[in-house]
């Protein structure tokens, strides 16, 4: 690894005010501890931090999480994301104005939502492709190193689906159609990983917190990215043991044996809310849905 840190990668921070129903800890703590830890390698390093899309659980945050967000306010660090599905209102992107994210972007200064191509230096510059946006390739670039900051669901290879029939693009073959991109950061899928490719990389990070019991073992992490050499290196980020509760599951799989079925089918790779959103996106990829029903559909999801 050359030179110094560059950036800071991460995703899918789901800020919430709410506890997930398998943790049994003080959530808004345990959050704010990974705040703190990140800002402070930011400071360490003096570099940005990038999240690849659904900084937030939900569009609307409500003045309870924002000022407690902003209480913490990373004043000294500049902090770059773009939208994910669970930051925009009915999943339309041309509304992300009108959500957490519009609210931070005005209210704090060294907040930026991308909504088009970012120069970070005479030599990095980052290209935006949030939920809604398909990664594309470029012709030009006046910068000679190029980043792809996406938000799609990308799987490590074609062998390990999250589901049985899921559909999704698999890293390496991400990095072959573009490669255009010396760095790809993808956001949506919470496991955590990296895949190289003559050179280049494609960095997942992961969720920040453990928000569902099948991430008993996930170890949330960011990824410190050295662009004169264009390496990463993995930093853990502090947890507590035994917060991860599953009574609820085993439970639900005694109720229902339906449930059970569904639940194993889907490998456990998200909870059940997650599961609910996921099926919906597959099925309307898989069949002919208006956008206007479409976001009928999700308006109703959001006022539940």
């Amino acid at each position: 690894m050359k030179g110094n840190v560059s950036a800071i990668l991460s995703a899918d921070w789901h800020i919430r005010s709410d506890r997930p129903v398998c943790r049994t800890d003080d959530y808004m703590k345990a959050q704010m501890n990974k705040l703190q830890f990140i800002y402070n390698l930011s400071l360490q390093h003096l570099c940005p931090i990038i999240v690849a899309g659904d900084f937030g659980h939900r569009p609307v945050w409500g003045d309870k999480l924002l000022n407690w967000f902003m209480d913490f306010d990373f004043y000294k660090a500049k902090v770059v994301t773009i939208a994910g599905q669970h930051d925009l209102p009915n999943h339309r992107l041309d509304k992300w104005e009108e959500a957490g994210l519009g609210v931070l972007s005005k209210s704090m200064a060294n907040f930026r939502v991308m909504t088009n191509d970012f120069n970070y230096d005479d030599k990095i510059q980052i290209h935006e492709f949030p939920y809604g946006k398909k990664i594309q390739g470029f012709t030009e670039s006046a910068r000679k190193i190029n980043v792809a900051l996406v938000h799609q669901m990308v799987i490590k290879s074609q062998d390990e689906k999250l589901w049985f029939d899921q559909k999704a693009d698999h890293a390496k073959r991400l990095l072959r159609k573009f490669p255009c991109y010396d760095l790809i950061v993808s956001g949506d899928n919470h496991q955590s990983f990296t895949v190289e490719h003559e050179g280049r990389l494609l960095v997942n990070a992961g969720s920040l917190m453990r928000m569902s019991a099948n991430q008993i073992d996930h170890k949330p992490s960011v990824y410190l990215w050295y662009a004169e050499d264009n390496t990463v290196k993995r930093v853990y980020l502090p947890i507590e043991e035994d917060v991860i509760d599953r009574s609820h599951i085993d439970i639900a799989k005694k109720r229902d044996g339906r449930i059970d079925s569904f639940v194993n089918r889907l490998n456990e790779a998200y909870d059940i809310d997650f599961n609910f959103e996921k099926n919906l996106e597959e099925f309307f990829t898989k069949n002919k849905v208006n956008d206007k029903t479409k976001e009928k559909i999700w308006e109703s999801l959001e006022c539940q």
